[in-house]
């Protein structure tokens, strides 16, 4: 897995050792809090049956980190990056123990070890990390663990490079100086004079690496025409050891995040503007998967009584099934209630002069298609439980933008379409910031910033305010 090229494996085991320390100490003082002395069973009888909680945090725990990047060497990483870092995996390591509490007989006992289990651990990881950060800092501002760097290239590239590594030095790289073959390009450096000394040209790299003590080279060349250049100079210091970095913003795109991937022994540079964390993907499906069993296994009866009322409400079938356009075009079948009379879309061309809606969307606020029934269940968003089917099946995310027929979709434009990157969802910030009072610029640009700040605790957080959105029926039509 490319994933674990990106660490450094005795510091990243390092970590995993302090991880399942700070874990299994967690383990323990939770145990010691909720023991009862006056019971039949021991102190460590009751902490040995909850190491299932140590087990079920650190297997969660391991994988999301993973994917966050918890586990590198640190060198570039600043305080707030750890400790939300450790904040969002914790959080989610916690939801998955929480699962075991239901296969427990005493909820109301476990639910109270899960509480203190959860602090305990998000505490004692954060603190350690933290103080882990700040000791490797002070390392550095003292002269140790430094990386000496020569830079190649005088751009506006290498500007930005230089101004990032003297603005952080705790990430401990120490500028040797500059290659370039026009001298005069040191000018634009001006505001490093002083800092920056000017080594000679291109052909000088030979002799600057055999008189100084070189940890990396970066290179800040346009690769379209110095590629033969660049070539040579990597081979050279690839051979020597040394470690050559490039900068690569080769497609500067206004809103793509730009990856690098493997496909065996083949880099790809990946550029996309959609979420790329394989293990949080996973996570975000294993949760729609249990979420939407329990939930259409614990809903059954209401679906049954909604269905019966429909049926006696208005003729028809109960559910109402339409093509919506969802990942990257993908069509599918999204299933709801019937909320409407049963030649609802037949009459729908009649109804287009009363379009409300200020966009290439179709609402009416007093639909005279909505049949009694449709607008209490409208109003409760209970029209939309069905989805859960959708959701069952992958087609649909229980977080996500809201999925639209194809003809709607036609009328966007391409920044608009930019929705498709991610797979569409029963709510989203849309629905708990206003559902159908929102412009459609707005509901679109609320869908677009979902995507560019995705995360499971967002996601836990819009579920939490969809509860109260729907039982204040705000927004609904």
């Amino acid at each position: 897995m490319s994933i674990f090229k990106e660490h450094s494996i005795p510091y990243a085991l390092l970590l995993l050792l302090l991880d399942s320390g700070c874990i299994l100490l967690a383990t323990f003082l939770a145990t010691l809090f909720t023991h009862d002395p006056a019971a039949d069973i021991s102190l460590m009888e009751h902490f040995a049956q909850h190491t299932i909680y140590a087990g079920a945090f650190f297997v969660t725990w391991f994988w999301v980190a993973l994917s966050l990047h918890l586990f590198r060497a640190g060198r570039k990483d600043d305080l707030f990056f750890q400790l939300s870092g450790v904040a969002k995996a914790g959080l989610v390591s916690i939801a998955f123990c929480g699962l075991a509490v239901l296969y427990w007989k005493s909820v109301e006992a476990e639910t109270t070890v899960l509480t203190y289990f959860g602090v305990f651990s998000i505490v004692f990881l954060a603190v350690y990390r933290a103080l882990l950060c700040l000791c490797l800092w002070g390392v550095r501002q003292w002269g140790l663990n430094i990386r000496y760097v020569v830079v190649v290239g005088a751009n506006e590239r290498t500007l930005r490079l230089i101004r990032s590594l003297l603005r952080h030095p705790r990430m401990g790289y120490q500028i040797i100086g500059l290659l370039d073959d026009d001298a005069g390009r040191m000018k634009m450096l001006r505001e490093f004079e002083h800092r920056i000394s000017y080594l000679g040209g291109f052909k000088d790299l030979e002799k600057v690496l055999a008189n100084n003590v070189v940890d990396e080279v970066h290179i800040c060349l346009p690769v379209r025409s110095c590629y033969e250049l660049i070539q040579s100079m990597a081979h050279y210091c690839v051979g020597l050891g040394i470690a050559v970095r490039m900068v690569a913003d080769l497609f500067p795109l206004r809103i793509a995040t730009s990856r690098l991937h493997h496909i065996e022994n083949i880099p790809m540079l990946s550029l996309s503007n959609a979420p790329d964390s394989g293990v949080q993907l996973a996570l975000k499906r294993t949760i729609d998967v249990f979420a939407s069993l329990f939930l259409l296994v614990l809903l059954s009866p209401l679906f049954l009584i909604v269905g019966v009322c429909i049926k006696l409400d208005s003729p028809g079938p109960v559910f109402f099934a339409q093509d919506r356009v969802g990942l990257n075009q993908r069509r599918f079948r999204m299933v709801k209630f019937r909320s409407m009379v049963s030649n609802a879309e037949a009459l729908k061309k009649e109804l287009e002069d009363l379009n409300e809606a200020d966009g290439p969307v179709f609402k009416i606020r007093n639909d005279p298609r909505v049949t009694r029934m449709g607008r209490f269940i409208r109003k409760y968003s209970i029209d939309e439980f069905p989805q859960l089917i959708n959701v069952l099946k992958g087609e649909m995310s229980l977080v996500g933008p809201r999925p639209l027929p194809r003809d709607e979709i036609e009328k966007q434009s391409w920044d608009q379409r930019r929705r498709l990157s991610v797979k569409p969802g029963m709510t989203g910030l849309w629905q708990v910031s206003g559902r159908s009072d929102l412009k459609f610029q707005e509901w679109i640009d609320l869908d677009l910033q979902y995507i560019d700040t995705w995360s499971i605790v967002q996601d836990c957080v819009i579920l939490l305010k969809t509860i109260s959105a729907v039982f204040q029926a705000r927004g609904a039509v």
